[in-house]
């Protein structure tokens, strides 16, 4: 019986994945096999008879047309190279490690039909680096600013929403320790409306978490490591950079942080039962692009933890009752709805002795201390903790990173802005809090890394 390969990908119809870009190509015993049948998404091969070795080669390549200022573009969002040793008489195909990764490929699945070898290459992200850092305003400003570390990726989903994921790659996760790789969900406040990849994007809102605090006194009013006036209106500019990428590095943690870009305030399935498997496939795609490490056991996810500063807090109380027996850690800076939550994180946290949730508070210093004492006692202080844990924690000398970043403030309105909630609540989502005979304060995100298990 002939032996004939078809290989298929998922999501042939977005944007993203057009048929015309795609280049599959296979070889038997190194000599081209031609196209024996073709369709969207779909292309196979006939394998000769005695051939002992086929070669897989997928390349997919996406095209936008000019608008505005910017060029017409192509590029390259996904590629595939697996070889495959033929079996069972030239009956079936078994698919040979790849010599970098020491096993198949990450992205091919491969199944046995009489005569047919069936591999489906897993295209659920694709990589739009190079058209994120083209149509985004501010992308120079991160190009400039981000520090090695770290490598951040724009992932394009290629069905449903969001459409756009970035991914915070430490060097950790080059050679992870275990077989799994865990992964950080970061849900930040509302952002503006998207409908597609090749629009006008705004990446100011992603570099303040991202990039670190500029001590600099001649830096942007927006990138300083103290609160700044802006010169536009003499208003203060009450916000600090959060240095999210350099918290990554320093914790010295394999652990992938994610970004859902949300649709305005909308994070569609990144809040759903569907966020495991989100977060899997585009752990996938880092390993098949060689950004990532895998284990023994392949590119899977390990421990899943969620974040969210503010308004993000709404879809992280989401995704957290959505995934309540997957999620590991959780981490609320100042997040909102956490009060009405609270019945949630204490089923939650009360379900596995393993579980961690770690608070920052502005707005929400009095709900954070309410949660705290629904599970008290000395076996919950490893796994559960405030920061500050008390309005005394933004008292002049109780913590060094917090009056630095005052240290530019008038001393007329000092007072005002000491005390302040909505100042605060800035500060609760970048600032350090020293713990007990240290003087150094790191930030909160890099404590919570450090101390967490994922």
């Amino acid at each position: 019986m002939a032996l004939k390969l078809r290989v298929t990908w998922r999501n042939a119809g977005s944007p993203l994945l057009p048929d015309a870009l795609s280049e599959v190509q296979a070889t038997a015993d190194d000599a081209p096999l031609p196209l024996a049948g073709s369709g969207p998404g779909r292309r196979e091969f006939e394998i000769p008879a005695g051939a002992s070795r086929v070669a897989l080669s997928a390349r997919f390549s996406a095209e936008f047309d000019a608008f505005e200022d910017i060029l017409a573009r192509r590029e390259e969002v996904l590629s595939v190279e697996q070889a495959f040793d033929v079996t069972g008489g030239g009956t079936a195909l078994s698919p040979a490690p790849d010599p970098e990764l020491g096993q198949a490929h990450p992205l091919v699945d491969t199944q046995a039909a009489p005569g047919l070898a069936l591999a489906q290459i897993r295209t659920d992200f694709v990589d739009i680096t190079p058209f994120w850092m083209a149509y985004a305003m501010y992308a120079d400003e991160y190009e400039r600013e981000h520090r090695p570390g770290t490598e951040l990726v724009a992932l394009g989903a290629t069905a449903g929403d969001p459409k756009i994921w970035f991914a915070s790659i430490p060097e950790a996760c080059k050679a992870p320790p275990d077989d799994g790789i865990s992964a950080l969900v970061f849900y930040r406040p509302e952002g503006y409306a998207y409908t597609r990849v090749d629009q006008r994007h705004q990446m100011f809102g992603l570099n303040r978490y991202l990039l670190a605090p500029d001590p600099s006194p001649g830096a942007s009013f927006w990138a300083r490591d103290v609160f700044e006036r802006d010169p536009r209106d003499k208003s203060r500019w009450v916000y600090v950079r959060c240095g999210c990428e350099e918290a990554l590095s320093a914790s010295g943690k394999a652990v992938v942080m994610l970004h859902p870009w949300p649709n305005g305030a909308s994070f569609g399935a990144a809040t759903t039962a569907s966020l495991p498997g989100l977060a899997e496939a585009a752990l996938r795609f880092l390993c098949g692009a060689r950004k990532i490490g895998c284990g023994r056991g392949g590119p899977r996810l390990g421990k899943l933890g969620i974040a969210g500063f503010s308004a993000g807090g709404l879809p992280l109380w989401q995704a957290l009752a959505a995934n309540k027996d997957r999620v590991s850690e959780v981490f609320a800076f100042d997040a909102r709805g956490i009060a009405k939550n609270e019945a949630l994180l204490v089923r939650w946290l009360a379900g596995d002795a393993s579980r961690r949730l770690r608070m920052t508070g502005g707005h929400q210093l009095d709900a954070n201390a309410a949660i705290q004492r629904k599970l008290p006692g000395p076996s919950q202080e490893s796994r559960l903790s405030c920061l500050p844990p008390d309005k005394g924690g933004y008292l002049p000398g109780a913590n060094p990173l917090w009056d630095h970043v005052c240290s530019s403030l008038d001393a007329s309105e000092k007072d005002t802005y000491l005390n302040a909630d909505w100042v605060w609540h800035q500060f609760a989502m970048f600032g350090g809090f020293p713990e007990a005979g240290e003087q150094a304060a790191v930030t909160f995100l890099q404590r919570f890394l450090e101390a967490s298990d994922l």
